[in-house]
């Protein structure tokens, strides 16, 4: 598992983007950590879109900064991650959404690539982004991904029921 790493978005993985898209909606996987690649066929207006979170300037009114990156192996995308440092300053993210949300592509799923992906998110959390914990939701049903939150030190916190959609939401800390 040494050549899996975190990349930003480049032109060189649209190919392996679009695959990945096709996979979680032919799975009909939610599209967690992937800056709404759902509501985007073409990949490089998806990448320009995920560039306008990254900057105060550009920031669409009521977001927060988010910074969109790739989990790769050998060329292929195998895992997507959003970061948001500044989640607790933002009303949503602080109760909902937390400061990641990731997903793995599903012909990759149930091999521990999504344990290794979040040590890493986490090591570039405290390194570039500055934080030294981390707050982490998923869906109370979700429990590949408690697993995950679980095996990189993720501390249960509460469940909170999120109208909108119907659904509990766990949440998690993690001290890195």
């Amino acid at each position: 598992m040494d050549n899996y790493y975190l990349s930003i978005i480049k032109p060189e993985y649209y190919r392996s983007i679009e695959e990945y898209r096709r996979q979680m909606i032919d799975s009909g996987s939610d599209f967690h950590g992937c800056a709404s690649l759902d509501k985007y066929e073409d990949i490089e207006k998806w990448h320009l879109n995920c560039k306008l979170f990254e900057n105060v300037d550009t920031l669409p009114p009521l977001y927060s900064l988010a910074y969109e990156y790739l989990f790769v192996d050998d060329e292929e995308v195998v895992g997507m991650v959003n970061i948001r440092p500044e989640a607790l300053n933002h009303p949503y993210l602080k109760e909902y959404g937390g400061h990641i949300g990731y997903s793995i592509k599903p012909s990759k799923r149930d091999r521990g690539l999504g344990t290794l992906m979040l040590k890493k998110v986490l090591e570039l959390c405290k390194s570039e982004f500055g934080l030294n914990k981390v707050l982490i939701t998923c869906h109370d049903d979700n429990e590949a991904s408690k697993t995950v939150i679980m095996n990189n030190g993720g501390v249960y916190e509460n469940k909170k029921y999120y109208s909108p959609d119907d659904t509990y939401l766990e949440r998690y800390w993690i001290s890195i």
